[in-house]
């Protein structure tokens, strides 16, 4: 998550300038909608998103069926809602995880 948020603060202040990092009304929101953004699309395509794919992490449906388009980006709103990213199972997985049926897994 610190290498997505990296990654997307470098992109939006490339984008929109730095504002985004003191500046207040919608540019203040421009680096969470990066992450949105570029987590979203990474993890449909590529499996991961930027920080998962640098420490060779990924998501996968527990079933071993596909992703889909959906899942990841419910995935990636949930947990820029933070609080979903906070509870945890008993299985270690988060609530998201939990609900969307998918698992955290090393692609070493």
């Amino acid at each position: 998550m610190i290498g997505d948020w990296a990654a997307s603060m470098v992109v939006a202040i490339a984008l929109f300038g730095m504002d985004v990092m003191t500046g207040s009304g919608w540019k203040s929101f421009m680096i969470l909608a990066v992450y949105f953004v570029q987590a979203s699309l990474l993890t449909i395509f590529a499996g991961g998103s930027f920080g998962q794919l640098i420490a060779r992490i990924g998501i996968v449906r527990v079933d071993g069926s596909p992703l889909g388009w959906w899942r990841p980006i419910v995935r990636t709103a949930l947990k820029c809602l933070v609080i979903p990213a906070l509870v945890v199972g008993a299985e270690r997985r988060a609530i998201t995880d939990l609900v969307l049926g998918t698992v955290v897994v090393n692609r070493r």
